[in-house]
């Protein structure tokens, strides 16, 4: 499991920093290793079945391909099959360490360090890596860079305010340095976007049926917070030990909560007439207990949304209404 950094809370001044920031909040990436990595993480667990973590319904194909070079791809998509039947990259810490060690890596794909990956996922991501380039790899970069491009505008425009406003209301600080953002045909995760720690990295699709237009930017913002969370996280817990209740994903459904809701509050008022937050477009809040969590987040957190309640406030205020 992923460890994340101990917690303490961050004075309100010391979160009021952006006006003086000149570091990048995101560094963007397309890099071949990280989107070889992940379209076999894809591909391999497509061979088990449907899910809701897969992007597509079919196997990448390629009509020129010859029989070689198809023996040689499938023989990588078996070896990762072999070697990651789970479907959670955030509960498997070598597809962790994998996937920032190639982020690490050229983002052309000049060359793999050989101390990079172990020696046996090194040899079969340097023989796919012929075949990817070759047949995918130039139409997924520039989609990737294509998205990279449609977020840019918005993040330098809106980005540090909505930034201030998040880190303002989780009471932690943005991370000093930009945030490592890898954009990738397919991610193979739920929601199709996923954030770890140490170093802070988010890795992102760009074909994400549900992350498009200012679903793209909000989303990139809701995983951002996932670096700035642990205070959220620690004060939820401590107090849902406290009354013995289970709140396992309240944290979490708060991050998509605030996102959507400061992002709104920063659009012209046009577009805040037509946006809806993520969470509620794509049912988040329809799922197993997250249909409670929605009830308090609406009323308690809202509250301290709006200034009405403090942190120390609306916490133990959304246990005790969590029904």
């Amino acid at each position: 499991m992923l460890t994340r950094r101990w917690w303490h809370v961050v004075p309100l001044a010391a979160l009021l920093i952006w006006p003086s920031r000149t570091t990048p909040l995101f560094d963007f990436h397309s890099n071949f290793w990280v989107n070889l990595h992940q379209v076999l993480l894809h591909e391999a667990w497509l061979r088990a079945g449907p899910d809701r973590s897969l992007q597509g319904a079919t196997p990448l194909t390629a009509a020129d391909m010859g029989a070689e070079d198809e023996a040689t791809w499938n023989a990588a998509v078996s070896f990762y099959a072999a070697q990651f039947p789970t479907r959670q990259q955030l509960r498997d810490d070598r597809l962790i360490s994998i996937n920032d060690s190639l982020a690490a890596q050229p983002d052309d794909g000049a060359h793999l360090n050989p101390t990079a990956v172990p020696p046996d996922i090194g040899a079969v991501l340097r023989r796919a890596a012929v075949i990817y380039r070759k047949y995918w790899w130039p139409a997924h970069h520039a989609a990737n860079q294509q998205w990279i491009a449609s977020q840019k505008k918005r993040v330098q425009d809106l980005g540090p305010k909505l930034a201030s406003a998040m880190t303002t209301d989780l009471r932690e600080p943005w991370s000093a340095a930009p945030i490592r953002v890898d954009v990738c045909h397919h991610v193979a995760a739920l929601g199709y976007a996923f954030t770890t720690l140490q170093p802070s990295h988010i890795t992102i699709s760009n074909s994400d049926p549900y992350n498009q237009d200012l679903a793209r930017f909000e989303v990139l913002f809701h995983e951002a917070s996932h670096t700035f969370a642990d205070t959220i996280m620690s004060a939820l817990a401590a107090e849902c030990r406290a009354r013995n209740t289970k709140c396992d994903g309240l944290w979490h459904a708060a991050l998509f909560y605030t996102s959507g809701v400061e992002l709104r509050r920063l659009l012209p008022a046009g577009e805040q007439a037509s946006f809806t937050p993520y969470a509620y477009a794509n049912g988040v809040y329809t799922r197993g207990d997250w249909v409670k969590y929605r009830v308090v987040l609406e009323k308690d957190w809202q509250a301290y949304l709006d200034g009405k309640l403090t942190f120390s406030e609306a916490i133990p205020a959304m246990i005790t209404d969590l029904r």
